[in-house]
């Protein structure tokens, strides 16, 4: 029997089967097994990773890094509670003192005080790097778990072991004991790199931080060293630049360690049990369906992101300029999860850390090339475009960074007196 109102059937038939398509379509897009399955991955991925770099002292320690620093965090979190905090105008003379802009007899009693105390723990954090590997403690990881309150604890802690070092090495500087103030700096640059290593965004600034203290005192304490001093930090210098991570693998920590905490109360309960178990308690949230797409959303921002982070800075400034005009013209966003940044604030520090390294092994070259031929050379050994070498005098020369945007203070190099350079050449 013919239909008697066949076009509103056919209608009827194709709006069923296109609600249908779109339902497949949207079910499709909704569904997180896929992201699930690699976040399990990357998880037990990391939390199982080696973190290799090349040791700055040989022979180094057998071991890792964690393992010899997981014994001290104990002690190290009772001295920082224990240590009362410098106050505003003790704090900006610690500071001046390090970088040199003000002498050692400045210093605030306190502050003496206070490294006295600290030093021997110092040491054993700074002995630490000499390790065989690297990588870090559990517990300051990204991976460690939601609770942020030991992890800050004791990245304030290490810190202060990096401000110590620093201040240790300005001293050093100012008794006469160049040397063994090249050994304090070295070891805490070396700090600064395990502690990118493995720490995610929290590590790396970390880093940066501890480079921005230290460099200026290790700068004096080069110049001033003995040549056999210069030589062997030439080599230990390069080894420690060598080492640092590249910034994608931090934002993959970041990454997955975010996901962990916006998204975990999404996943099966299967997945769930397969988590260490800090991850464990995760009360389901409402709007289930609309986050499963901001997930999908979230991960292929941070994965656009990590291709282009490992790019030289005005390449890297551009790339993220064109990421972001890319997500102002997309349709259906939704309000974007806590997710991965690399700000203009970390990413300049960064840049700075390697500018920073690069300038400390040119100024230990540059020194030691002066010292045994007599004469400054004509440009920099280091293959770098990144500095500059600028002559003074018969005495002195100057290194700067020719990096728009990434200024800091020039380095003035002094050629070693000839007393000294003499000592160093009747020596067996």
């Amino acid at each position: 029997m013919p239909l008697k109102r066949p076009l509103p059937a056919l209608m009827g038939g194709v709006s069923l089967s296109v609600l249908a398509s779109l339902g497949a379509v949207a079910y499709q897009h909704l569904r997180t097994d896929a992201l699930e399955a690699r976040l399990l991955r990357e998880v037990n991925t990391l939390i199982h990773a080696e973190h290799p770099r090349p040791s700055h002292v040989i022979p180094s320690r057998p071991g890792t890094f964690g393992d010899a620093l997981s014994p001290l965090l104990p002690t190290l979190l009772r001295q920082t509670h224990d240590t009362p905090a410098p106050t505003a105008q003790e704090a900006a003379l610690r500071e001046a003192v390090t970088e040199g802009r003000a002498p050692v007899t400045d210093l605030p009693a306190t502050c003496r005080e206070a490294l006295e105390q600290g030093r021997p723990l110092m040491r054993q954090v700074l002995a630490a790097t000499h390790s065989e590997g690297g990588g870090l403690p559990e517990d300051l990881r990204p991976l460690s778990g939601p609770d942020m309150s030991r992890r800050d604890a004791l990245t304030q802690a290490l810190r202060q072991v990096m401000e110590q070092a620093a201040l240790e090495t300005r001293l050093q500087v100012a008794r006469g004991d160049a040397d063994g103030a090249v050994d304090t700096c070295v070891d805490a640059l070396a700090l600064g790199r395990e502690l990118a290593l493995g720490g995610g965004l929290v590590g790396q600034r970390l880093s940066a931080q501890g480079y921005a203290r230290t460099w200026r005192a290790c700068a004096d304490a080069l110049d001033a060293a003995s040549l056999v001093r210069k030589r062997r930090a030439i080599s230990q210098l390069t080894r420690l630049h060598e080492g640092f991570p590249p910034v994608s693998l931090t934002l993959h920590e970041e990454a997955v360690a975010s996901q962990l905490v916006a998204f975990r109360d999404l996943l099966s309960d299967d997945a769930r049990s397969q988590l260490p178990p800090t991850w464990f308690d995760a009360p389901p949230l409402p709007g289930a369906l609309s986050r499963r797409h901001q997930w999908r959303q979230w991960v292929e921002d941070a994965d656009r992101l990590r291709a282009v982070v490992d790019q030289p800075s005005e390449e890297r400034r551009r790339a993220l300029e064109s990421l972001d005009a890319q997500k102002a013209t997309e349709r259906f966003r939704h309000a974007e999860a806590p997710a991965v940044r690399l700000s203009p604030e970390d990413a300049e520090a960064l840049d700075l850390r390697a500018l920073r390294s690069e300038a400390l092994i040119a100024l230990a070259e540059v020194d030691a090339a002066r010292a045994e031929k007599g004469q400054w050379p004509r440009a920099l050994m280091t293959r770098t475009t990144s500095l500059v070498l600028e002559p003074v005098d018969d005495a002195q020369v100057v290194i700067r960074s020719c990096v728009r945007g990434l200024t800091p203070e020039a380095l003035l190099v002094t050629a070693d007196r000839p007393a000294a350079l003499q000592q160093v050449r009747d020596q067996p």
